[in-house]
């Protein structure tokens, strides 16, 4: 067979050149050679400005990829911009950084609330050295292990434990890889969401876009669209369903998959999948799960990286208590401490709530990642099994994990031909934590 393809990689671009390079082929039969000359001869800011702007060629703007990075946002802003089935990023991770030197972010100007915080970093410094100690003692290093392994791990165990004190209002920082039309869709809303810093982010990332690309940031909508926006943005920001879990000990869900079509269709993708494969999306059509628990915020924050599915974002607050698996972690001598200091903390804020009267979404810049929220998830069958089993590991955060047991045994149970390598072992330390690591690499220089 004569080859008559060719392939090439442009990456020497800006992003709207390529978002150009592309939407010539729309109109052209002609080689992206042939189009890489005419960019760089006419250029891509009047191109972008007159089909993607002018003339609303909105796919043209998903040609168009740019990056934002954003720091000094509190951990509330960050999960509201990942809010977003299409988000595509990193952030800090508690589990493997110190979050005591952290801002603190309050929306609310009174110190009062601002010490709220304080003495929840407090409590998060002085956990630190009795925690390592009683992890140490817990988990002694084993013959054959690295000591410097050894201790990484034992230190994002101690970070485990104690993120659940760390208050809601701690900044983190993020990033954001995203086409143009995305950008503007999202921060479209983003602008009108409940929480003032938010609004403040969005605002300073479109300022961004438009001063680095005003061809294709120099939209105006109509006042009808920014009207729906402001309404959309405020109803939809939070998930305020009532019919929730009661314990940390419950997993509610239902299913309309029917396991004997399942079965008779496609046996053979359901029964022989090696571990680490991961279904066909097609098997989406046979319908989906819906599950509803109660997850500690700051797993949750966990579970909302997973974005092929629908993952309700819940609105923080006191009033499904705090998960007790913090506590139970807590060497015994300072548990009931723990648990008196949080029950203060809580009544601290509500009094300073009644005070000075503001609401839920300020509220929760005051409370701790340990505190309970309602989750509510909609995932089909290939989604279902694969955070069940990447999410049953010993390497997530226990309080997750339980969750993705669930998920893992209920499958077991409606489709019992179905491969699950899900991992069911009660133990919940693996010394391979400390090997999860980003390190610079020292290259040794030949004299």
């Amino acid at each position: 067979m004569v080859n008559y393809m060719k392939i090439r990689v442009f990456d020497e671009f800006e992003p709207e050149a390529l978002a150009m390079l592309q939407a010539l082929y729309s109109r052209s039969g002609e080689s992206v050679d042939a189009h890489a000359v005419k960019v760089a001869e006419r250029g891509a800011k009047k191109f972008m400005e007159s089909y993607y702007v002018g003339y609303g060629h909105a796919s043209i703007g998903d040609c168009g990829v740019t990056t934002l990075f954003i720091e000094g946002a509190s951990m509330l802003a960050c999960k509201a911009f990942q809010n977003n089935p299409l988000y595509s990023g990193q952030e800090s991770s508690t589990r493997y950084i110190d979050f005591a030197q952290q801002k603190l972010v309050s929306p609310i100007d009174d110190p009062r609330c601002g010490e709220v915080q304080k003495k929840w970093i407090r409590f998060y410094l002085d956990l630190q050295a009795p925690l390592i100690e009683e992890l140490s003692q817990r988990f002694p290093r084993e013959p054959g292990q690295k000591e410097t392994v050894w201790q990484k791990a034992i230190q994002a165990k101690a970070f485990d434990i104690a993120r659940g004190f760390l208050p809601a209002g701690t900044s983190t920082q993020f990033s954001w890889t995203t086409n143009f039309r995305q950008a503007a869709e999202n921060l479209a809303l983003l602008a009108h969401h409940p929480l003032a810093e938010v609004q403040l982010i969005a605002g300073q990332c479109i300022e961004a876009l438009q001063n680095k690309y005003p061809s294709s940031f120099s939209h105006q909508e109509k006042t009808e669209v920014l009207e729906y926006n402001l309404n959309a943005a405020k109803k939809s920001a939070y998930d305020t369903a009532l019919d929730v879990p009661t314990s940390n000990s419950e997993f509610i869900y239902s299913m309309d998959i029917n396991n004997s079509e399942l079965e008779r269709t496609v046996l053979f993708e359901i029964s022989k999948r090696p571990r680490s494969a991961q279904l066909p999306r097609e098997l989406q059509r046979f319908g989906s799960y819906d599950c509803k628990f109660l997850l500690d915020f700051g797993s949750f924050r966990d579970l909302q990286r997973h974005r092929n599915g629908y993952c309700a974002f819940p609105l923080l607050t006191d009033r499904l208590g705090f998960h007790n698996w913090y506590f139970d972690q807590l060497p015994k001598g300072i548990q009931q401490s723990a648990k008196d200091f949080v029950a203060n903390q809580i009544r601290e804020l509500q009094s300073l709530r009644s005070e000075l009267q503001f609401g839920d979404e300020e509220a929760q810049y005051y409370l701790p990642l340990g505190m309970n929220v309602s989750c509510h998830l909609r995932y089909s069958l290939p989604q279902m099994v694969y955070v069940s089993e990447l999410r049953s590991r010993k390497t997530v955060h226990p309080t997750l994990r339980w969750v993705a047991q669930q998920m893992a045994r209920t499958l077991t149970v409606h489709h019992p031909k179905l491969a699950v390598f899900a991992d069911f072992d009660s133990d919940d330390f693996d010394i391979r934590r400390g090997d999860q690591d980003i390190v610079e690499r020292k290259i040794e220089t030949v004299p």
